[in-house]
């Protein structure tokens, strides 16, 4: 396995670096939330955007637009109540376009229950990251903090990861894009740790240098993570490879 990274004109990014903003754009947790969530299974669903209180019979909604639950009480909702509305992007065919067997939850936007009854619930849209349309599931809200990046080791050759996907799937990604990795919590991985990105000419030379992400979230066997500083661009497919933690 080779770990030899080429500098050349594009310089290094040290082993050690000073401490730095997390991104050089601003980051809200609702960023993080926007961008596609990288999962190996499809989701389990139990509730769902059953339709609109339109009388057009629109299914597609933005922000504040109401969505009909097919849920109330009887199942635990309540007045004030904040979800996530998601889907799979491309349906379960996506599986096998993703890479390495990955493919995206897209989260459309975050809804509030403003009524409800023993059967049925009313829910506004207030923040959006795509549209909301009928048959999207619905998540409770949870909005994890931005966490400070760590400082930053040695990278571990011994364990090669690979950069997946964005938001809607992108596959290109500079300065303070957010893109997902094939590696999570069950490979050490937690949030403010960092990945170094190298691109892998597969021609027998050694791997050259592209950036540096910083992870902000991580499940089992994927963390999404925020491109601290890009010196090239950086693409669906390159190595992506943890840092240590810095030595003293």
């Amino acid at each position: 396995m080779r770990s030899i990274v080429l500098a050349g004109i594009i310089g290094i990014i040290p082993a050690a670096v000073a401490a730095q903003p997390i991104s050089p754009r601003a980051l809200l947790p609702l960023h993080v939330a926007c961008a596609d969530l990288p999962v190996s299974v499809a989701p389990s669903v139990a509730l769902t955007v059953a339709g609109a209180q339109r009388a057009d019979g629109r299914e597609v909604l933005g922000i504040g637009d109401v969505a009909v639950l097919r849920a109330g009480t009887a199942q635990g909702l309540a007045v004030g109540q904040q979800f996530v509305a998601r889907r799979l992007d491309g349906g379960r065919e996506a599986f096998r376009r993703g890479t390495n067997g990955y493919a995206g939850i897209r989260t459309a936007g975050v809804l509030e229950i403003t009524a409800v009854d023993t059967n049925f619930a009313l829910a506004r849209i207030s923040r959006a990251c795509d549209h909301v349309q009928v048959g999207d599931y619905l998540e409770p809200l949870a909005l994890a903090a931005i966490p400070a990046p760590a400082a930053s080791g040695t990278p571990n050759f011994a364990d090669r990861a690979t950069v997946l996907f964005g938001r809607d799937l992108q596959q290109m990604f500079g300065d303070g894009d957010i893109l997902a990795i094939d590696r999570g919590t069950a490979h050490g991985v937690a949030p403010g740790a960092r990945f170094a990105i190298y691109r892998d000419p597969r021609n027998g030379l050694p791997l050259t240098e592209l950036g540096e992400v910083v992870v902000l979230d991580a499940g089992e066997n994927w963390s999404r993570g925020v491109v601290q500083r890009a010196l090239d661009i950086i693409t669906g497919g390159d190595v992506a490879v943890l840092r240590g933690p810095a030595q003293p």
